[in-house]
């Protein structure tokens, strides 16, 4: 490439997968965490580089450790008492532990482990399918993978609401659990999987009806209950119980499964990589001599920090910039490429790396060498994402869309299955691809438009016709047939204006207007606008002019553009803000003490505050098997018998005749011995709410609050206060960690 810092990355990506391969399994690590494991992505890297025949074999192994001798015979829940109720109990014949469980060391189908490693496991495969189109081999595997997915459904959609729970199915899940809540990632990973198992049915005379009626029942479910329209991206999940709330807030692995397991749609894909652009913290990525701009992420913006759910991961950062690329914004993913291989292979503490964590992360700093998980990922990464190379074998075609950011004029690969070099001279584009599939592919090349006109397409000297792909990311994108030969010349030759269809983001305050001009020489049409973001605009071929809504916060709205030539959708970026005119909060520092009237909860309190982690929450709990909260209130399923023990003797010794005086000015009724705390839940241990009566009149109430939350509920309310008015009216406070 014209990147020397990505020239490299070659040798050390084929060394370090090299070094994962024990001669039977891609293995966890290569150095530390050197051991077989069923899932995690390590397995993708034997197809993306070549390796067809060190895939087969790895895939071979995991299919002979799945459990086929042990029928479900104990039912749901299943949980184990041992560990707090926080995991599944590890006994035979219980839903996970029976027939199409994929146990996680080689040809042995006896061996429990804690993970779900089916699903990456499956997806690994299908990928493998992809790539060599091996029918006979589809019928071989056809049985490990239709108890698979009876596993999946048994265990995490008992309810048959078309939506999984995740338990423990992707790298980042030390610390995730949803108590049966409805999971984007899984739901997805799910979806993809019966797509591509109602496709493989048609192929070897199978069945295909039922598994596309699951993948049409999770996509309709996704897009109804997890897709937020007015946030643009899917939620995290939807809880299972309670009051069903959506978590609005979800991490990169909720973005990369869905773009990855093709639920999105052009506009969708888009939108859900902007949440990722405005929400999720970037870290500048720096070093003498090297420019400015680059930056890593962490994984989620959730607190507080627990193991595997805020980190900075390589693997986790690559994903999201595969994610970038199948989203058509290649110039962000290869900026976001670059910066962890910069972090990763230049700076870190061992040159050409492809570890686990990033220094970047403050909690856990830098560990282990070339980790099988970023392996995995980087291979799809450079092949499928930067040079754009997609195999669908099975189907006799191969796309290759090429992600390379607009300024570079050349770039190659070359691998066991394909080489391609591009090279562009003044106003022609040339590839020159060469296929080494056992039959060659029907090829289609798409490419992202810089120009305003094709002057002609030619593929072996021969013009040929082109069209549109249906694309939201800012660029045109032309679709090229590129014959089945074993050797293909594209040569494309552009003229007239470039392209310049980067709007920058606006920015407004709620319910003001706003106004977007075109960019010279492109005319506006139909606008798109699924977050709702405009009120009754008005559009010419130059100008938008709208309202906004009040939705603060960082929002796209689309509109079709044309250029010469080229037709696109343009997403115009809007940032809301707060109107000026907001209430202002009166500050403690001008509370006047003599005017402060304290009030008498003393027959509401219900407890000591020391109690919230030595009770037992018993119920309710969800009827299947699940990850859920220990008993205890805290903690997960990795540390089910971790607590804190709460100490309120500072707090006690600083009450004078039932009264607290705070640094704050403002003083509090409370108790020195006896109940202290009025608590409320939606465990069965105390009410869901209280009522506080109030009288007289006041500018202001204050209310002293210990509130009790942890990661998985993090950026929703978590309770709600709120103050009703002898006028009928009220006003509402969001109790959102961690604000």
């Amino acid at each position: 490439t014209p990147d020397p810092y990505l020239n490299t990355l070659g040798g050390a990506l084929v060394a370090a997968a090299d070094g994962i391969w024990d001669g039977q399994v891609w293995l966890h690590g290569a150095i530390g965490w050197r051991m077989p494991l069923s899932g995690w992505r390590a397995g993708y890297t034997g197809d993306a580089l070549g390796w067809h025949d060190r895939a087969r074999t790895h895939f071979d192994a995991y299919a002979a450790s799945q459990v086929t001798d042990v029928p479900n015979t104990i039912p749901h829940p299943a949980q184990d008492s041992t560990m707090n109720l926080a995991r599944s109990e590890k006994r035979w014949g219980t839903p996970q532990y029976s027939n199409g469980y994929i146990c996680r060391n080689p040809e042995r189908n006896n061996q429990m482990h804690h993970y779900d490693m089916n699903l990456c496991y499956m997806d690994e495969l299908l990928w493998h399918f992809n790539w060599t189109g091996d029918t006979a081999y589809v019928r071989k595997m056809w049985p490990v993978i239709t108890r698979h997915l009876a596993w999946e459904k048994l265990n995490y959609d008992p309810d048959n609401d078309g939506l999984y729970d995740a338990y423990a199915c992707i790298w980042a899940s030390d610390a995730l659990y949803y108590n049966s809540g409805a999971v984007t990632h899984s739901s997805a990973y799910n979806y993809r999987a019966n797509k591509m198992a109602a496709f493989l049915a048609s192929l070897i005379g199978e069945d295909p009806s039922p598994y596309q009626n699951e993948a049409e029942q999770i996509l309709k479910a996704m897009n109804k209950r997890l897709w937020m329209q007015g946030k643009g991206c899917w939620a995290e999940y939807q809880d299972f119980m309670g009051h069903r709330r959506l978590h609005e807030s979800p991490g990169l692995w909720t973005i990369y499964h869905a773009l990855d397991s093709d639920v999105a749609d052009p506009f969708q894909a888009y939108q859900a990589t902007r949440y990722v652009d405005t929400e999720i913290p970037h870290i500048p990525v720096y070093a003498d001599g090297l420019e400015e701009g680059y930056a890593t992420i962490a994984t989620t913006n959730w607190l507080p920090y627990s193991w595997s759910i805020n980190n900075v991961a390589f693997a986790e950062v690559m994903h999201t910039a595969l994610a970038y690329f199948q989203a058509g914004r290649p110039e962000e993913a290869y900026r976001l490429m670059k910066s962890s291989f910069l972090d990763g292979m230049y700076l870190g503490n061992s040159p050409g790396n492809l570890g686990q964590v990033s220094f970047y992360d403050a909690a856990r700093g830098e560990c282990y060498r070339d980790f099988g998980d970023p392996i995995g990922v980087a291979s799809r990464l450079l092949v499928q994402g930067l040079y754009g190379i997609l195999p669908d074998v099975l189907n006799g075609k191969m796309v290759i869309r090429p992600g390379f950011p607009a300024g570079w004029s050349k770039a190659s690969i070359s691998l066991p299955d394909i080489t391609y070099h591009f090279v562009r001279e003044k106003d022609t584009d040339i590839y020159r691809i060469e296929q080494r599939f056992k039959a060659p592919l029907a090829l289609t090349l798409q490419v992202n438009v810089g120009r305003e006109r094709i002057h002609s397409v030619k593929v072996n000297g021969k013009e040929v016709d082109w069209s549109f792909a249906e694309a939201a990311s800012g660029y045109p994108v032309v679709v090229i047939p590129a014959s089945s030969a074993k050797k293909a010349i594209v040569e494309i030759v552009w003229e007239g204006n470039c392209l310049n269809p980067v709007l920058p983001e606006r920015q407004a305050e709620a319910l003001a207007e706003i106004r977007v001009p075109s960019i010279l020489g492109a005319v506006f049409g139909e606008i798109y606008d699924p977050q709702g973001v405009l009120i009754q605009p008005n559009v010419s071929d130059t100008l938008i002019k709208s309202k906004v809504n009040d939705h603060l916060g960082h929002h796209t709205f689309f509109v079709r553009m044309k250029q010469g030539q080229m037709e696109w959708w343009q997403p115009v970026n809007v940032q809301i803000t707060k109107s000026e005119k907001s209430p202002v909060i009166l500050p403690f520092s001008q509370v006047n003490t003599s005017e402060c009237r304290v009030m008498n909860m003393d027959s509401l309190f219900n407890a000591n505050v020391t109690d919230i982690f030595r009770n037992e929450y018993l119920t309710p709990r969800s009827p299947y098997t699940t990850l859920q909260l220990p008993v205890q209130g805290i903690g997960e399923w990795c540390h089910p018998k971790l607590t804190a023990d709460i100490d309120d003797a500072g707090l006690r010794a600083l009450v004078r005749d039932e009264m607290l005086t705070t640094k704050l000015g403002v003083p509090f009724r409370t108790l020195a011995q006896g109940s202290n705390i009025a608590f409320t839940s939606l465990w069965d241990n105390y009410p869901d709410s209280l009522s506080i009566p109030l009288s007289g009149r006041a500018s202001h109430a204050y209310l002293m609050m210990a509130g009790s939350t942890n990661h998985m509920q993090c950026r929703i309310a978590n309770g709600i206060v709120r103050v009703y008015y002898t006028d009928g009216t009220s006003d509402v406070l969001e109790l959102v960690n961690p604000d």
